[in-house]
C-alpha cells in the first residue's frame, strides 16, 4: 500500500536532482549564472535529494523482497548501487571544492571563469552519473 507513494518520491527526488545539476552545469557553462550564490543553495537541495533518494530506495528494496546477487536482476542492483556510491563520493569532493571557491570568493559576486569552469565541469559530471543511474533503473525497472 505505501510502496507507491515511496516509488513516486523516489522517483521526484530523482528528477529534482538530475534536473537542478543539469541547470547549474548549463548555467555555468553558458555564463547566465555568474554568482556561487545558486550553487550554495542547491547543495541543501542537492544533499536532501539524496537523503530521499536512500530512504526510499532502501524503502524499495524493502518491497520487492531481498535480491539475489547471482541473478541478472541482482547483478544490475549491484552495479547501480557502485555507481550511486561513487556518485556519493565525487558529490563529497564537488561540495568541499564549493566551500573552497566561496571561502576565496564573495558569494554574490561574479564568479572568475576558472570558478565557473571548474563548477560547470562538476555539476555536468555529477548529472551525467545521474543519467546513469537513472538508465540502470529504467534497465532494472523493465529488465
Amino acid at each position: 500500500m505505501t510502496a507507491l507513494p515511496i516509488r513516486t518520491l523516489h522517483v521526484l527526488a530523482m528528477a529534482v536532482l538530475v534536473g537542478g545539476t543539469t541547470v547549474l552545469w548549463y548555467s555555468y557553462r553558458c555564463g547566465t549564472i555568474a554568482s556561487l550564490a545558486p550553487a550554495k543553495q542547491f547543495e541543501w537541495l542537492f544533499w536532501g535529494g539524496v537523503g530521499v533518494l536512500v530512504v526510499t530506495g532502501v524503502g524499495n528494496l524493502g518491497s520487492l523482497g531481498p535480491p539475489g546477487p547471482g541473478t541478472d536482476w541482482g547483478r544490475t542492483l549491484l552495479v547501480k548501487l557502485a555507481v550511486v556510491v561513487a556518485l556519493l563520493g565525487g558529490s563529497v569532493v564537488r561540495t568541499l571544492l564549493l566551500v573552497q571557491i566561496g571561502d576565496r570568493v564573495n558569494t554574490f559576486d561574479d564568479l572568475h571563469p576558472v570558478h565557473r569552469r571548474t563548477l560547470s565541469r562538476a555539476y555536468g559530471a555529477t548529472a551525467a552519473v545521474f543519467l546513469g543511474i537513472v538508465v540502470l533503473a529504467e534497465v532494472l525497472a523493465h529488465g
